[in-house]
């Protein structure tokens, strides 16, 4: 069906999944090869000159695609803390930086930790991380909030203040990652989230 399996990596951690390889080897396709399109005519599946490349590349995602809340969080980080990311609603590396450079603002803002804002975790970063518990309202509070939607532990609210919703998806996101599931995010839970 153009799938192969992509879970048995010696050289990283990867989880178990599927690559669509169009029913070409990864040698073929590191050779360049292009993936064809297997289609029915009347019946019978037409000779490979025949068929079209199903690969379409986009360089820009379209205006509209994307989505919404992380696009309200990419805002926010570009109003907040100047972080100069595109606002596309899309969680890659610029934005898990932005992320990080807002928690270490906060950090030395809050907590004087005199750490370095660099968008980079390391063990300072992960030393001078607090306890937030239910109760908690802030912008620290919101990055954790942002972080957890960003790992699919949906909140239910980015709104800075740590409730219920927020509670839950700590705990879940605890669980997920093998941390002890107390609902409190400390230097371990943003560690996971950043690290």
């Amino acid at each position: 069906m153009g799938f192969a399996w992509g879970g048995d990596w010696s050289s990283f951690k990867d989880y178990p999944h599927l690559d669509m390889t169009g029913g070409l080897t990864y040698s073929q396709l590191k050779a360049g090869a292009k993936p064809r399109l297997i289609s029915k005519v009347n019946g019978t599946t037409p000779p490979a000159t025949q068929v079209e490349s199903d690969v379409i590349v986009k360089d820009t995602p379209a205006k509209d695609s994307g989505n919404q809340t992380i696009k309200s969080i990419q805002r926010t980080l570009n109003s907040r803390y100047n972080a100069k990311i595109d606002v596309d609603g899309y969680y890659g590396p610029n934005t898990k930086k932005a992320l990080i450079k807002g928690f270490q603002t906060e950090l030395n803002k809050q907590y004087g930790a005199k750490i370095n804002v660099d968008g980079i975790w390391g063990p300072q970063t992960k030393a001078a991380s607090p306890n937030v518990r239910e109760g908690a309202k802030g912008n620290i509070t919101y990055i954790l909030q942002a972080a957890l939607y960003m790992e699919g532990h949906n909140p239910h609210g980015i709104d800075g203040i740590f409730g219920s919703g927020t509670e839950i998806a700590v705990k879940a996101f605890q669980r997920a990652t093998g941390i002890p599931a107390d609902g409190i995010a400390g230097e371990n839970t943003f560690a996971k989230l950043f690290g």
